[in-house]
């Protein structure tokens, strides 16, 4: 039986535990209040601290300490998979201290699309008059007020601190993203997730997981949980069949619904009609076929808009009400963003991955009267070996490429711009390399001409650039905006014809 917070409060340990009372759970020593139980989670980078920051909670008056491994301190108990547990017991807690009714979970899982999906779900139900909060890489909050988010999904106590003040806020709803990471850290363990979907999966996350098979092993841990009512995969993708038999064996037996844009499926798109202003496709369904125009740009945008409109439909709204609303949706901050300047687009979007990549520039290509650009970089202290691919991406798909930087964290960007040239063939390509990620898009504002497309790739929503180990301020959409401000006002500057 996993054990309970009222267990650890009583369990048997010195009496003056019980003179205080009960505060929750805090993960940071610093910030431990009189009658928090401090979980001293082992640090990677710093275990021989542990017992160190331990000591520290209990001196500012923590009732008790919870580690992972034995400390030898007095008022710690010891419990080895305390990551796994934790979310429910500060759930437990909260709804102890405050009871509230929870808001419904759904959550959205995927390399790609997980955050564009995540947030039309929002958008859809607040626009069937549904308070909704959404988590994840874009921000928390309820639409439209959403705080900057550390990481895509939080850790299991900030999660469910979260969670419980939007269902205060009235929040009937909750849209999250839910990472690879955060499934296999058992950040989301606690959440009673409703509706589960799964966009797709493509390299990513090497570095932590080591294979892909590990990768989709984390993802599907998502179509486990015990009170999963209904689950969305996408049939067209390669490991769609992990996640297919992950919701298989749940012994709750949530329902299954695929979707396709290429093959027989629960919900079948077909005929799509792509335009600069979105596009117009068929959904067959069960219920019937239903004509749908999603303002967003792209193939995997059709692919993003149906996930949600199932989403939104297994949480209990007529799926004609969601199709009529689809024209209003905007998706969320970085993801396809479309700067117009006359007759040329400047389009933002977080695709870091070669695969990602790979999907914009196929996709815009359609749109393009004249050259596709790829601007893009790669990350530093990250995945080596999906540098070059990146590269190749956009040498096979666009009509040109400017390697530029992205966050090169603590690396040396020589050696990342090394990587990424590792291998290449340049010959009959149009490239550039320009090092100052501001300075290569105003090249490109500069020399891209009517009826081009410039893709600004790899940092979407990010408001900074990490160098050296430090945030500097850097804006994609602001710094293309800068750009074609400056080059209006100074017509001088070489804007071409």
């Amino acid at each position: 039986m996993p054990i309970c917070f009222n267990d650890i409060y009583t369990a048997a340990q010195p009496a003056d535990w019980m003179t205080q009372p009960f505060g929750g759970f805090n993960l940071d020593s610093r910030k431990i209040r009189a009658g928090q139980i401090f979980i001293a989670l082992t640090s990677f980078s710093q275990p021989e601290k542990t017992a160190q920051f331990a000591q520290a909670a209990l001196d500012l008056g923590a009732l008790a300490v919870i580690s992972e491994i034995d400390l030898n301190i007095e008022k710690a108990l010891t419990v080895a998979n305390v990551r796994q547990l934790m979310g429910q017991w500060q759930k437990q807690y909260l709804q102890a201290a405050a009871p509230v009714q929870p808001a419904r979970i759904i959550a959205v899982t995927g390399t790609n699309g997980k955050t564009t999906i995540s947030r039309l779900i929002a958008e859809l139900l607040m626009l069937q008059g549904k308070k909704c909060a959404v988590m994840g890489t874009t921000g928390n909050g309820i639409l439209p007020q959403l705080e900057a988010s550390s990481h895509t999904t939080l850790d299991a106590l900030h999660l469910q601190n979260a969670l419980h003040d939007y269902a205060v806020q009235g929040a009937a709803f909750a849209s999250i993203e839910a990472s690879s990471h955060g499934l296999e850290q058992g950040r989301l363990n606690g959440c009673d997730i409703e509706i589960a979907a799964y966009s797709n999966l493509s390299r990513d996350h090497l570095d932590y997981h080591k294979t892909l098979e590990a990768y989709a092993e984390a993802k599907s841990r998502l179509f486990q949980f015990a009170s999963l009512k209904a689950a969305i995969i996408n049939i067209d993708d390669e490991y769609a069949g992990i996640m297919l038999q992950a919701a298989q064996k749940n012994p709750a037996q949530p329902k299954i619904l695929t979707y396709s844009t290429t093959k027989a499926a629960d919900y079948e798109v077909q005929d799509i009609r792509y335009s600069l202003g979105g596009a117009v496709f068929t959904l067959k369904t069960a219920k019937g076929d239903f004509e749908v125009h999603s303002p967003l740009l792209g193939h995997f945008n059709v692919e993003n808009i149906v996930a949600s409109l199932i989403a939104a439909e297994q949480a209990g709204f007529e799926l004609a009400a969601l199709i009529a609303a689809a024209p209003k949706l905007q998706g969320a901050p970085g993801r396809m963003q479309v700067i117009r300047d006359e007759d040329r687009l400047f389009i933002v979007d977080y695709a870091h991955t070669p695969d990602a990549l790979i999907q914009v520039l196929t996709t815009l290509k359609r749109h393009a009267a004249a050259d596709l650009w790829a601007i893009f970089g790669c990350g530093g202290d990250r995945d080596r070996g999906k540098r070059p691919l990146m590269t190749q991406a956009a040498l096979d798909y666009a009509d040109v490429a400017l390697l530029t930087s992205d966050n090169p964290r603590t690396e040396n960007p020589e050696q990342i711009f090394a990587d990424m040239k590792a291998g290449i063939q340049f010959a009959n390509h149009q490239v550039h390399e320009i090092h100052d990620r501001r300075e290569a898009i105003k090249f490109a504002v500069k020399q891209a001409k009517a009826g081009d497309i410039v893709v600004i790739a790899g940092k979407g929503h990010e408001n900074y650039q990490e160098i050296d180990g430090v945030r500097h301020w850097f804006d994609d959409v602001v710094e293309v905006q800068s750009a074609v401000q400056a080059l209006h006002h100074h017509p001088d500057s070489g804007y071409p014809a």
